[in-house]
């Protein structure tokens, strides 16, 4: 029963975000309301339905005695779980009529719940939020006295991904030895399917052909194939009926009905100007592709082909065709834009080159008017797309989900880094901007750059607010690698420090005293060198104190913990209104004062007597 205690704790403490919420899971049988998420605009260059799901599938966990096929005779929906000898344990979708019958069978279902999701004000813009905020916190006093920049820092910033398409963070990305991009998407939300394959016809002098009756037929596996008109090279649409391709569903379960749809792209693709005039492919076999990227109401579109341009069937090369998308993006109601669906026309991507950004300057004056992720970020299959399983460890209580390569070499695959509630993108500027760019911020003609806290530190994403497992962020991100279902320290943590700027304040509903539950221990746990292996250095986790003040006692989990540093909100009038607002305060009644504890900054002492905060900085 002890094992099955901490397998039930663990799965407790597991936390999700939608849009401004973030989810767990709360014993209980009537699962809340999921938060609206209403897609504002949606691409139209690709035929795909995303309507909302009606009765929704929704996240549980589910337990009791015996087998997980006993409770999932009559139901495909099991995303992960494990049997013990005392029972099992599962996290399944469901709608809510699947849920009853489980409950009325007897086992147990945990649903989920609505979390506290911290910084308290982002905006789309996030990065002008923050003029002279070096000056205002000593941090550029800090930079001339004692030459410390965040130079040789690694940050992970725990959130719902980083755009970095902004030049003052662009420069920001961790990477390897190999120049690759470290980052992490333990939600699954950065999949791109590219399994939709077109074969081509090259004859040895490497001229494309049209086929013929007489040719020995294309692969019988192959979508369609490939042909030359006068007008160039294309990826033929199923001669005019559209071709059919599968796309992975980043909405789901709240848009579509699966993790993996069937879209459909009316037109050709061109990969060619003329017959010896193409886009390389060793092996002849061209692999189609679309990325759905939600970002604050908006839904990206991407068509993107992968080719293996080096070495036949390695596909190392992505070429996006943003030109298409922008004018998706930015297309008037109820008109159709005049799309080119051309890929010759778009830069290549490889990963490890230094240009892994998907961004788009529609009028060539030097600055980027759109941006859709970053390719090259490792993903969690969630859902089980390519691995069909995922199991528990039976130390820490993780998952231990099949970790994706960020791009597949066989072509099936890679994964992209986004930001769908730019709240990750708002941390990691506030720490790294390079104060490269200018903005009007005051309205006053005046050109302002802002320079971040640390602007030489390295930023590390790790998306897991969306629906994925903080747990598994947190081990990937402090040195360890799921090996053979096994957490194994690979010698050297990925990064310094883990920024949490999020938490849980709802710790009722947990049923566990902020600092006693599961997600408190891990991190003073990943905190502590040795720890979990004798040459474990330890990693600094910070945490946001939450918005729940201004009463005593108020922080929850996991900045309540006792080993990590948590960081509340202290007011600066700096920031005072302009124009019509000149002179007004944003909090209380007055600008005659500052530097005073913000009211919705949540407060300590811990349950044990934890003093909390540890630090407080601006926060309004």
């Amino acid at each position: 029963m002890i094992k099955v205690l901490l397998f039930l704790i663990a799965f407790f403490s597991i936390i999700f975000l939608f849009q401004e919420d973030s989810y767990g899971f709360i014993e209980g049988f009537d699962s809340p309301p999921l938060p609206d998420f209403d897609i504002e605009k949606s691409p139209k260059s690709i035929l795909l339905d995303l309507s909302p799901t009606q009765n929704a599938a929704k996240r549980y966990l589910v337990f009791g005695s015996g087998q997980i096929s006993n409770a999932y005779s009559e139901t495909k929906n099991l995303v992960y779980g494990i049997n013990s000898d005392q029972g099992f344990f599962s996290v399944g979708m469901f709608n809510e009529n699947e849920a009853t019958n489980l409950k009325l069978k007897g086992y147990s279902v945990v649903a989920d719940f609505p979390l506290d999701f911290y910084s308290k004000y982002v905006s789309r813009n996030a990065i002008s939020d923050i003029y002279q905020i070096g000056n205002i916190a000593n941090s550029e006093l800090v930079h001339k006295l004692y030459n410390v920049t965040g130079k040789g820092v690694t940050i992970a910033i725990m959130d719902t991904g980083v755009d970095f398409s902004n030049p003052d963070i662009t420069e920001s990305l961790a990477r390897d030895e190999n120049n690759h991009p470290i980052m992490l998407d333990a939600d699954g939300q950065g999949l791109v399917l590219t399994n939709s394959t077109f074969a081509a016809k090259i004859n040895k002098y490497g001229v494309m052909k049209n086929f013929t009756r007489g040719d020995i037929p294309p692969p019988a596996n192959v979508t369609s194939t490939v042909y030359v008109s006068t007008d160039g090279v294309f990826l033929n649409n199923s001669i005019g009926n559209g071709t059919n391709i599968s796309i992975y569903n980043s909405l789901y379960p709240y848009y579509g009905q699966n993790p993996v749809l069937t879209g459909t792209i009316m037109s050709d693709m061109k990969v060619g100007n003329d017959d010896k005039d193409f886009i390389p492919t060793k092996s002849g076999i061209y692999h189609l592709g679309v990325i759905l990227a939600p970002q604050a109401g908006n839904l990206h579109g991407v068509i993107v082909l992968a080719t293996d341009p080096n070495e036949a069937g390695v596909y190392d090369t992505i070429i996006p065709d943003m030109s298409t998308s922008w004018k998706d993006f930015t297309r008037e109601k109820d008109k159709d834009p005049d799309y080119d669906f051309d890929f010759t026309d778009e830069t290549p991507i490889v990963i490890g080159s230094g240009n892994e950004f998907l961004l788009y300057d529609s009028d060539d004056d030097g600055n980027y008017d759109y941006s859709t992720g970053t390719v090259g970020a490792r993903v969690v299959d969630v859902h089980g797309i390519f691995s069909k399983k995922s199991e528990i460890d039976d130390h820490l209580q993780v998952i231990n989900g099949t970790l994706l390569p960020a791009m597949d070499k066989d072509g099936r695959f890679f994964g992209v880094m986004t930001d769908f509630a730019s709240h990750g993108t708002a941390s990691s500027s506030t720490i790294v901007s390079k104060g490269i760019m200018k903005y009007d911020i005051y309205n006053d003609t005046k050109k302002y750059t802002i320079k971040g806290i640390a602007p030489d530190a390295k930023i590390l994403p790790v998306k897991s607010l969306w629906f994925g497992d903080v747990f598994y962020g947190w081990m990937w991100a402090a040195g360890f690698e799921n090996e053979d279902n096994k957490w194994v320290y690979t010698e050297k943590p990925k990064a310094d420090i883990i920024s949490n700027s999020w938490g849980i304040s709802g710790f009722p509903s947990l049923g566990y005293a902020p600092g006693l539950d599961i997600l408190s221990h891990v991190l003073n746990t990943l905190v502590t060198p040795q720890s979990l292996h004798e040459n474990y250095t330890g990693t600094t986790m910070i945490s946001a104190a939450g918005n729940s003040g201004h009463g005593y006692g108020t922080m929850g989990m996991p900045g309540i913990s006792s080993f990590g540093i948590s960081v509340g909100a202290v007011t600066n009038n700096d920031f005072v209104g302009y124009g019509p607002f000149k002179g007004e305060p944003r909090f209380g009644n007055t600008t005659d004062n500052s530097d005073h504890v913000v009211d919705f900054s949540s407060r300590g002492p811990g349950v044990i007597g934890d003093p909390k905060p540890d630090l407080m900085s601006i926060g309004a």
